[in-house]
């Protein structure tokens, strides 16, 4: 008889297979190690990193700790404390439940658990690979701390895929904001070795968005509280005036618990649309609603949430955000109040219904005498009696010359958007926004690729611009090449830093943005390839450098941009796809006026 060709897999494979769901990179294990931490009552949680997390994590907390026997089950798969029943799934209070997520860690590392209870008893465990090292007694303060060193030492091929170690430290810190915000009753430190990166202190949530996002942004935020069909949505939006928001600017979470979702994302896109907004808001949206109405268990590292009603959820968190705008914009809104201007303002329900005409004049005019008129061209507060009779000196104005025939230029704007011509083969129209685009892409990524720095102007006075944190921390790494496209900037203290100088062709009101749009694009996640990194920067910078849709340029600009454009090794599309220019043809024109 032959033997089976299928068989049971290994306890140590089955281990690695579930890390490589469960623990992606570094982010992952502190995001799980952390949530753990949160659902032992702890209110006090400390992370510290060396080499992106690497090298070494390290989770303290202050919560209530395991005694020997949950020591001793903690490392296992599918032990949990926070599930009993298959029911209990559709009822979850808690971060973590499925018992993975230590096993899973300690699967593909070297981890060292210690833990003290509330009694004072404590205990250490070794672990190497998911297997027991030692076993020990030990003197510790209350709570739990996990040490974890050389992840992935056991799966060099998971290793060789992640980021350098900005890149996973910043991947490590956007895990933490986010928790952060979600929890801001609790203070968080996170340090990358003895450098302390954020400190969050316990208070309110908007505090928190001060610490996280800075305080220039969490200042203007709007307050949202909206209860539709069994949803409560609560949190904080950018007002229409303020919606340079980027998008690790935006924060959903469900029931504390961050989450990514698409129909969410594109209920906030949508509902901000008709206020004009270049780019996404700032938004930190908190859902709620019937266990049986969502599901959470969907991903293995529980990013994603399942809605039974994905259309209900659009369009609540649609009507929850356009409340708070029409509320922010009333608030806002001049009230002139009429009720002493002796006018008598009719009813306009009753002015529909009411043939004769009603005068809104409750005094008698004055009228003007036979040599006067009224001036109709001033303002109407200034508006003023003039006299038709010649004064003395003066003269008739001369009358008017002759109009000189008119001649089309050469290159003329449509709407201050387009940039129209003539060719051989017919009308040439560019799209300003796209052309320069793409111009200054190719010249930003030639910069990069070859390291010249673009021309820049000093400022006489240094134009202040807020980091976030996770800009902070990035800042050095690319300070380089920020000075590469004519940027300098230095510390001014806090979270402040001022721009001391910027790229010729910038305008002053745009530095903030092309600063913020320039961090944005080097924190694009999964990239690590620096060609990739180079190209990402160089979209971004030309994006917000380029002229804009309404922006009036004079015929000097205009020939610029038309030679600069044709000189490109791609001109006739933007570095984003979009094209740059259409030409309608002599053969196009005849047709449509049936020649």
């Amino acid at each position: 008889m032959n033997s089976a060709k299928i068989h049971i897999l290994t306890d140590e494979i089955i281990n690695k297979i579930a890390a490589g769901e469960v623990i992606e990179r570094p982010a992952s294990a502190v995001k799980e190690l952390v949530e753990n931490a949160i659902d032992a009552g702890a209110s006090r949680i400390s992370i510290q990193i060396e080499q992106g997390g690497k090298k070494k994590i390290l989770v303290s907390d202050n919560g209530k700790g395991m005694n020997e026997a949950d020591l001793d089950l903690c490392y296992l798969r599918h032990t949990t404390s926070k599930l009993f029943a298959a029911e209990d799934l559709f009822h979850l209070q808690t971060n973590g439940f499925r018992g993975e997520a230590v096993a899973s860690i300690a699967a593909v590392s070297k981890m060292t658990i210690t833990s003290t209870t509330e009694d004072g008893e404590s205990n250490r465990i070794i672990l190497n690979g998911g297997n027991v090292v030692s076993k020990e007694k030990c003197a510790a303060s209350r709570g739990t701390t996990f040490l974890v060193e050389d992840l992935f030492f056991n799966t060099p091929v998971r290793r060789t895929f992640l980021g350098s170690e900005t890149s996973e430290s910043t991947k490590i810190l956007d895990v933490i904001i986010k928790i952060a915000i979600a929890h801001p009753e609790i203070r968080f430190d996170y340090k990358l070795g003895e450098k302390s990166v954020f400190i969050g202190v316990p208070g309110e949530l908007r505090t928190r968005l001060a610490e996280t996002i800075g305080s220039g942004i969490a200042k203007k935020l709007l307050p949202v509280d909206f209860t539709e069909s069994g949803i409560h949505v609560t949190g904080f939006i950018s007002p229409t005036s303020e919606t340079n928001g980027k998008r690790h600017h935006q924060f959903l979470f469900m029931r504390n618990r961050p989450i990514e979702n698409k129909t969410i994302a594109k209920a906030i896109s949508q509902t901000y649309e008709p206020y004009g907004a270049q780019c996404k808001p700032v938004t930190v949206l908190f859902l709620d609603m019937p266990d049986m109405e969502f599901d959470v268990n969907v991903h293995p590292a529980k990013r994603e949430v399942r809605f039974a009603n994905q259309s209900l959820v659009f369009l609540v968190v649609t009507h929850a955000i356009r409340e708070t705008l029409t509320q922010q914009i009333k608030k806002n809104s001049a009230f002139i109040d009429l009720s002493d201007a002796g006018l008598d303002i009719p009813d306009p329900i009753q002015a529909v219904h009411e043939s004769k005409p009603r005068s809104i004049v409750t005094s008698k005019p004055r009228i003007p005498e036979r040599d006067e008129v009224q001036d109709l061209f001033s303002q109407p507060e200034t508006g003023k009696i003039i006299s038709l009779e010649p004064e003395q000196g003066y003269a008739p104005p001369p009358p008017p010359k002759e109009p000189a025939p008119w001649t089309p230029p050469t290159l003329f704007q449509i709407a201050n958007t387009y940039i129209a011509c003539e060719d051989a083969e017919g009308l040439l129209i560019i799209d300003q926004h796209a052309a320069h685009t793409r111009v200054l892409y190719e010249q930003a990524l030639e910069s990069l690729q070859s390291g010249v720095s673009l021309n820049s102007q000093e400022l006489l006075f240094p134009e202040l611009v807020e980091f976030s944190k996770d800009e902070k921390e990035l800042f050095p790494s690319v300070e380089s090449q920020l000075k590469q496209f004519g940027f300098h900037i230095e510390s001014f203290g806090g979270s402040t830093y001022q721009v001391r100088a910027i790229p010729s062709s910038l305008p002053l009101s745009r530095v903030a943005k092309a600063v913020h749009e320039f961090f944005d694009a080097c924190l694009v996640d999964g990239e690590t390839d620096m060609v990739k990194i180079q190209d990402s920067v160089a979209k971004a910078w030309a994006k917000s450098n380029a002229f804009q849709a309404g922006d009036k340029l004079n015929p000097e600009e205009m020939a610029s941009l038309m030679d600069q454009l044709m000189t490109m090794t791609d001109p006739l599309k933007s570095p984003f796809g979009t094209p740059t220019l259409m030409r309608i043809t002599l053969d196009e024109l005849a047709k449509k006026f049936r020649r």
